[in-house]
């Protein structure tokens, strides 16, 4: 089977402007989910807003549920990581300014998943990807001494998700400090100490 990346892939349509139809849908998908919530928007209305036909959009989706999580994946890539970026600094970077979309549709997708069992079904798969991913990055770190070895990696993980989904919800539990460089820096600290850096 051919790879979205392979030689062999379906070459998307693209628009006058270059764009393809599905990045045009997944843009005006971003702007309706943003300002309207999970529940709020429809197939029909994404489709019309991206200028394609209420079926033409079931071309490149699935469902509603599939398009909204590959928006706030897209939200969420846009956050800070990579090798030149340590994780303190990583999941203090949810405390700036312009994470405020990231965190928003964070905050909507978990809320989707209380009303949606295809969102839900994603958000979990999704999770356990996150932490196992960050647990097996902490288990290596153990064995080549960069971390304690005491703190079970897979625990470890969680407290650290627990806090990024935490962080989230800056805008209703303490918006005043989202971007204030010394919340950036306590939080930044304060993930050292969760690591047993500090």
């Amino acid at each position: 089977m051919a790879t979205e990346n392979s030689a062999l892939a379906t070459p998307r349509r693209r628009t006058r402007a270059g764009a393809s139809t599905r990045e045009r849908i997944l843009a005006q998908a971003e702007r309706l989910f943003a300002s309207r919530g999970f529940n709020g928007v429809t197939m029909p209305a994404i489709a019309e807003a991206s200028g394609i036909t209420a079926g033409a959009i079931y071309k490149h989706f699935a469902s509603k549920a599939e398009l909204f999580f590959l928006v706030v994946r897209r939200a969420v890539e846009q956050s800070p990581t990579g090798p030149d970026v340590s994780l303190p600094e990583a999941v203090a970077s949810y405390t700036t300014r312009r994470l405020k979309q990231v965190r928003q549709m964070s905050v909507e997708v978990h809320y989707a998943a209380g009303k949606d069992p295809d969102v839900r079904r994603l958000l979990r798969r999704s999770l356990d990807s996150q932490i196992g991913g960050i647990s097996e990055g902490f288990a290596a770190a153990q064995s080549a001494g960069e971390l304690p070895a005491g703190p079970d990696p897979e625990l470890l993980a969680t407290a650290v998700m627990a806090f990024i989904l935490g962080l989230m919800h800056m805008e209703t539990l303490s918006p005043h400090l989202i971007g204030d460089p010394r919340w950036q820096a306590f939080v930044a600290d304060r993930t050292l100490a969760l690591l047993g850096l500090r």
